[in-house]
């Protein structure tokens, strides 16, 4: 095994060649939601237990070095340790499409060409980091209203944490934020006429065909990104990132097709 440094820091993921994982592979913590209230805070062993000090005071939950408050993010502690650290990390996915392709159909009536295109990737995991940054409530760069449902009060039910300000560790790299974007596309669609022989000839000419056609039409899709065909990493240190790229824009085409 070959692994990459990591360390413990918001928005960070770790990335290691294993044998047996395929090949952009990326880990992270198993995100929980949010501590509710000090007593969530508690660290427990295997068997849900509190653990307790030397004194019989509970363990509070670390994040790292940061001492956790309600409010907080919460991470499976996978050790039973009380300390989220680099031994809780563990794999969340994989960067390459499993599968990748595309296929079409012709459909013809008379005179009336009907064809399509469609394109998919089918497994493909990525970082939606436009999320992550505009859910993290930690700079002063311009925020997602989803942060509008962050915790504020115990029993306020929501997976977002508190407002940390340049402060906290409450948007490590978890599966929090990496989704699958797998999609169907549309990627073209056209309508072509041939023109009645008989028409033809009366303009000398051999053919004429009338065409329209659409392109990137329709995407069907869970990814909740502005759109889920983000470039695959160019190398396998790399990881696939959503940083809200342009979505690709719906395109019309009107054409005619003369043979003389």
């Amino acid at each position: 095994m070959v692994a990459t440094s990591y360390t413990l820091g918001n928005g960070r993921y770790a990335q290691k060649l294993e044998s047996g994982t395929p090949v952009g592979s990326f880990y992270g913590f198993r995100y929980g939601g949010v501590y509710q209230n000090l007593e969530e805070t508690y660290a427990r062993d295997e068997e849900g237990s509190i653990m307790t000090n030397l004194d019989g005071d509970p363990i509070v939950m670390k994040n790292g070095t940061y001492t956790c408050y309600p409010g907080d993010a919460r991470y499976d502690d996978l050790n039973y340790d009380g300390i989220i650290n680099e031994k809780d990390v563990i794999y969340l996915g994989n960067s390459m499409p499993m599968v990748t392709g595309g296929g079409g159909f012709n459909l013809k009536y008379k005179q009336l060409t009907f064809t399509t295109f469609f394109h998919y990737r089918l497994g493909q995991k990525i970082i939606n980091q436009t999320r992550m940054n505009s859910e993290s409530m930690y700079k002063a760069d311009n925020q997602s209203k989803a942060v509008l449902r962050r915790w504020r009060n115990e029993g306020d039910d929501t997976t977002i944490p508190r407002a940390l300000w340049n402060y906290g560790l409450n948007w490590l790299g978890s599966d929090r934020f990496v989704e699958d974007c797998s999609f169907l596309r549309l990627k073209t669609l056209s309508l072509s006429y041939d023109v009645p022989k008989a028409w033809c000839e009366r303009v000398n000419t051999n053919s004429i065909n009338v065409f329209v056609t659409g392109y990137d039409l329709f995407t069907w899709t869970d990814y909740t990104g502005q759109d889920p065909e983000v470039s695959l990493p160019s190398r396998i240190t790399d990881l696939a990132m959503d940083n809200a790229q342009t979505p690709r824009s719906k395109r019309f085409a009107l054409g005619l097709t003369v043979n003389f």
